[in-house]
């Protein structure tokens, strides 16, 4: 049986290959689709659960970086360091900005750090050093799309920063992190007496849950996120965005393969008809002539996955070099459940041709 679906599949090559290529474009389709989301996911919160702190301190009421303004006095910090269990404080400004260079216009959310103990600062410096006063660190997405290096000058609103060094790991998609010492950042925002962010770290043997409820029932003016459920916040805002999309386009990509490995299937069988009869004629069962089809459509279903994975990883790499901010990360949960809609293409193609092989008449051996 799997020697003469083969050689029914074989017939025509071109065909065969039309039909191994689009099922491998239905799964390099999906699977880019879901690492893109797997990647920017990724992306969205790295910065927020890197940081060297217990929980991140907003305004009340505020949620997250890219939806909700945070904004409170700077002394309410002050009023931290003096509540029992509080190790450290560590203040953080961040605005987004538009920053131009030789008529090219790239977004960054702008981070003011303390430059001293590091915290909400770059997650790694892969070229020059920390920021002085008047410099900056920006990402090496950003220096890539602006082609700007270490040492270069960076106009931002009618100011002018040295690059001091270039990090990684601060790629957003449609923005990327840049880094200034903190005093640097406030007087450049106009935020002397106020500030965007707190990162507070508890003292050893706290409970992160008990400090947080009686941190925030002495200073109500601010909310405490644990950094997992701050990044989670941040994830959400955007990402709940793409979920329909994702969705409408892996059932397209599930049609194009269904809809590609059908027509192959089908139009092998009815140009095999005469054949089909002559098995017939001769004591053949229909589940004999079933067990054909399926083995045509598996071999041309679990051929095209092959050969869409490959393509997968292949458009994956070049895309990124192409277009730093089409971030993939491809996962073996994502690869398996691909696996699971292609045998669903291969049972669900195989249907039309099983129903045209039950109405072929044996006697057509016999017709001139």
């Amino acid at each position: 049986m799997i020697s003469l679906a083969r050689k029914n599949l074989l017939h025509e090559k071109l065909r065969f290959l039309i039909s191994v290529g689009g099922v491998a474009f239905s799964v390099m389709l999906i699977l880019i689709i879901l690492a893109l989301y797997r990647g920017w996911n990724e992306k969205l919160g790295r910065y927020v659960e890197s940081v060297d702190a217990d929980v991140w301190v907003l305004q009340n009421g505020a949620t997250d970086m890219f939806h909700s303004t945070s904004l409170f006095p700077v002394i309410l910090l002050d009023q931290l360091k003096n509540i029992d269990g509080v190790k450290r404080v560590d203040p953080v400004v961040g605005r987004r900005i538009p920053v131009e260079k030789d008529g090219k216009e790239v977004m960054m959310i702008m981070m003011g750090y303390d430059t001293k103990t590091g915290a909400g600062g770059p997650l790694k410096i892969v070229k020059g050093a920390a920021p002085q006063k008047g410099e900056i660190i920006i990402d090496e997405v950003m220096a890539k799309k602006l082609k700007v290096g270490v040492g270069d000058k960076l106009e931002i609103i009618d100011e002018t920063f040295t690059i001091a060094g270039i990090s990684s790991g601060g790629n957003v998609v449609t923005f990327q992190y840049g880094f200034m010492p903190i005093d640097d950042a406030r007087e450049f925002m106009r935020m002397s007496d106020l500030i965007n962010y707190g990162l507070v770290s508890f003292a050893d043997g706290t409970d992160a849950q008990e400090m947080t409820d009686r941190i925030e029932r002495n200073i109500p003016d601010v909310d405490l996120l644990a950094k997992s459920t701050f990044a989670d916040n941040n994830r959400k805002q955007i990402m709940e965005a793409f979920l329909p999309i994702i969705k409408v386009l892996v059932v397209i990509g599930f049609i194009v393969g269904l809809v590609v490995i059908s027509l192959t299937i089908y139009t092998a069988t009815i140009e095999k008809s005469r054949e089909y009869g002559i098995l017939k004629a001769v004591g053949a069962k229909n589940r004999h002539l079933y067990r054909i089809i399926f083995t045509q459509s598996a071999i041309a279903g679990i051929t095209g996955f092959i050969f869409g994975i490959a393509l997968t990883f292949a458009v994956a790499d070049l895309a990124g070099r192409i277009e730093p901010s089409f971030i993939t990360s491809i996962a073996w949960p994502d690869v398996i459940m691909v696996f699971g809609i292609t045998l669903l293409m291969i049972t669900l193609s195989a249907f039309i041709p099983i129903r045209r092989i039950v109405a072929i008449d044996p006697a057509i051996v016999f017709k001139a």
